[in-house]
């Protein structure tokens, strides 16, 4: 069956390669384009500091980019950050006007559509309307698995309010994750690495295939408020949300669909993915007439050590089902090493190494200072910049102990809970000066630090788990001279 599906690739998928500075993002473009994609799908709070008001020196070195290697950005992801304050939630208005900024951001970069991630109301693409069709930009809503899924009433309220609209310029980006189908063999030794019990682990994900999606999550939910296994918990904390709907759903929905993100897990030898439904998405796709892009979007580990080669394997299985596509002639590729640190949810050590020296004000030793790197995939505002800790040679520093110097700026962490027009970018470095009167003894020290970011629907950092307890990366060791 003919079909004018085109493919795209996240280039934030690489990010982490980015910041350990194996990759450039110039490099994350050309492997794009050695696979055969020539649209991108950008994070824009990625690349840009202090997007969606970027500087001018980005924006153009961004389009020169895009010329030298006949590449389009075809989709700019963004946030209206409902937890924005901690006091409040954001207001209708105030969403709109999030929405405002990152439309102009996209039309400066010439980019025809943005990706409205997370949880934002219904009530907010709705008022947005007449803003995206003034400057002719279009926005999805993110359909993902667990909060913004199919079968959220949220979900359903942005359907009703796209069908009443009936704009071109408001639809949804379906996320492939919503079609998992099976808990993949990687996931299962992730918890058993953690200490989850392999008979569990199978067991569970076994029953996923067998039960409903609101079963499931009954069944990981009860298990989650009454066990006291840690590990459990958290392997627990990744899978509930995994669901499975029909495929057909899509072809339902394809006059909506502005964009689509190939998430993908896990790639085998064949180069098929073992969890998603992909014959059946990409047959839903086919008959529903969809002819705009599907930006591959991998949430699993390397293969083989080589962080370019599940995209490759997921490229050759679409020309199985959508037919070859062209590929470019390069013959080298860029480093395609994977970066050190956990994932989501594991404590990310934030400490630079080399950092670490007596702090002095007015000629006074007043305390010590470090640089810290966010682990967060985006820059944000620094109100969203929730806390930080440090620990030295055992002693803990919480946020009420420091100020932050980011941004050209010096903060108290009380300060920053309503600053907006200030951001931490991401791949630049934050201060933390910890007061502690005489500093630090010369010598070596342990030290590990940990920073949360409150964002949308998660906290990364990310240390204070619901127990209050501190989980903090193994310790470096640095020297005061």
């Amino acid at each position: 069956m003919e079909h004018n599906i085109k493919r795209s690739v996240t280039v934030y998928s690489w990010h982490r390669q980015v910041e350990a500075g194996y990759l450039t993002w110039e490099d994350c473009v050309k492997a794009s384009v050695m696979m055969g994609c020539t649209g991108l799908e950008l994070l824009g709070q990625l690349y840009f500091r202090y997007c969606p008001e970027a500087l001018p020196e980005d924006i153009d070195s961004w389009k020169k980019m895009m010329f030298k290697y006949g590449t389009k950005t075809i989709c700019h992801d963004f946030f209206v950050d409902m937890t924005m304050y901690n006091h409040r939630r954001l207001t209708v208005k105030e969403g709109v006007d999030i929405i405002r900024r990152h439309a102009l951001f996209a039309k400066s970069i010439d980019c025809p559509i943005i990706r409205l991630g997370g949880t934002a109301l219904p009530e907010i693409a709705e008022a947005a309307v007449p803003i995206l069709e003034d400057l002719d930009i279009k926005m999805g809503q993110e359909l993902h698995n667990g909060p913004s899924s199919f079968a959220q009433p949220a979900t359903q309220r942005l359907l009703e309010v796209i069908e009443k609209v009936d704009s071109p310029c408001l639809g949804i980006i379906p996320d492939m994750s919503c079609f998992t189908q099976r808990i993949g063999e990687r996931t299962i030794q992730r918890g058993l690495a953690q200490g989850v019990d392999e008979k569990f682990a199978r067991e569970t994900a076994a029953l996923f295939e067998q039960v409903s999606n609101e079963e499931f999550r009954k069944y990981c939910l009860d298990i989650m408020d009454k066990s006291k296994d840690e590990a459990v918990v958290n392997w627990l904390g990744g899978v509930w949300r995994m669901e499975y709907f029909d495929p057909d759903i899509l072809r339902q929905l394809c006059n909506r669909i502005v964009h689509l993100h190939g998430k993908f897990y896990e790639m085998d030898d064949n180069c098929e993915e073992t969890t998603i439904n992909y014959p059946g998405i990409l047959k839903a796709l086919i008959e529903g007439g969809y002819d705009g892009y599907i930006s591959a979007e991998y949430e699993g580990g390397p293969i083989n050590g080589d962080t370019f080669e599940p995209f490759r394997r997921y490229q050759k299985m679409l020309d199985k089902y959508l037919g070859k596509y062209p590929d470019a002639n390069y013959t080298e590729w860029p480093d395609c090493r994977p970066a050190p640190g956990g994932g989501f949810g594991a404590p990310q050590q934030a400490a630079i190494e080399g950092t670490l020296e007596n702090w002095y004000d007015d000629g006074e030793c007043t305390g010590f200072a470090l640089d810290v790197r966010s682990f967060y995939y985006r820059g944000v505002p620094l109100a969203l910049f929730e806390s930080a800790y440090v620990n030295v040679d055992g002693e803990v520093y919480g946020p009420d102990s420091m100020r932050v110097f980011v941004d050209g700026e010096m903060f108290k962490f009380e300060d920053m809970c309503d600053v907006t027009l200030h951001y931490w970018n991401k791949g630049y470095p934050a201060k933390l000066i910890i007061s502690k009167p005489g500093g630090l003894s010369k010598g070596d020290h342990q030290v590990s630090a940990i920073t949360t970011i409150r964002a949308y629907y998660m906290r990364e950092g990310f240390a204070a788990k619901s127990t209050g307890t501190l989980h903090f990366a193994d310790p470096i060791t640095m020297t005061i001279s």
